[in-house]
């Protein structure tokens, strides 16, 4: 099993600064917490390409009250971080890693924080046009088709997780259990867009990223 805490680290040290992206949701007013606005692009990402961030804010029902100059600076943020997760999730080196909370935080904080990641994620999809059905395309891809279908399926399972009394009275092994279940959405996440933008791009080609405002 790969080393999650040195890769938990190399994320939070890039320009993805989670208290910065709450900001900026609380100014749009969208309603939603970091992880779930996360794991929406990332969806977004896999299904349509660039624009995610753009898609996701039209889709919400944020008041949109705040001063024109603020709303702008919010939007340029979240698009920055749409910029960022697509750098990470076109990186050959597999850098890529869902925006949680880091593992000294509470357990049930962390445990909520990726369900909703991946409640995001699958909403994420739906909203870039990917039905299940299209999962199951089963075309010459070495059965990855299949395999995306059954990552989907997981990950509808982990969107309804909640930690129990039997994790907070054994919190070591929920906290293992945790990290294990972290790196299965993380490289799930990361299949999900490879096989997505091979099928939507000619050749096997990836889209440039370009803002989408």
């Amino acid at each position: 099993m790969p080393n999650v805490m040195e890769e938990h680290v190399a994320v939070t040290s890039s320009s993805l600064d989670d208290l910065k992206i709450a900001a900026a949701i609380d100014v749009l007013g969208l309603g939603v917490e970091v992880a779930e606005f996360h794991g929406g692009i990332c969806g977004l990402l896999c299904s349509s390409g660039p624009g995610a961030a753009a898609a996701w804010i039209r889709h919400s029902d944020g008041s949109h009250t705040a001063l024109a100059a603020d709303a702008d600076s919010a939007r340029d943020q979240l698009h920055d971080a749409e910029a960022e997760t697509w750098r990470l999730l076109s990186n050959p080196d597999f850098a890529f890693e869902p925006l949680l909370p880091p593992a000294e935080a509470d357990l049930v904080e962390r445990v909520t924080a990726l369900a909703l990641w991946c409640q995001g994620f699958l909403t994420g999809l739906g909203l870039g046009g990917i039905q299940a059905e299209d999962l199951d395309a089963g075309d010459n891809d070495g059965g990855r088709s299949a395999k995306l279908a059954e990552i989907i399926t997981d990950f509808v399972e982990i969107s309804r997780a909640h930690a129990g009394s039997e994790d907070l009275a054994d919190a070591d092994r929920a906290d293992f259990d945790l990290l294990e279940v972290q790196e299965y959405v993380r490289v799930g996440a990361q299949l999900v867009f490879e096989v997505l933008q091979r099928r939507q791009m000619p050749g096997g080609a990836r889209a440039e990223f370009e803002i989408t405002h």
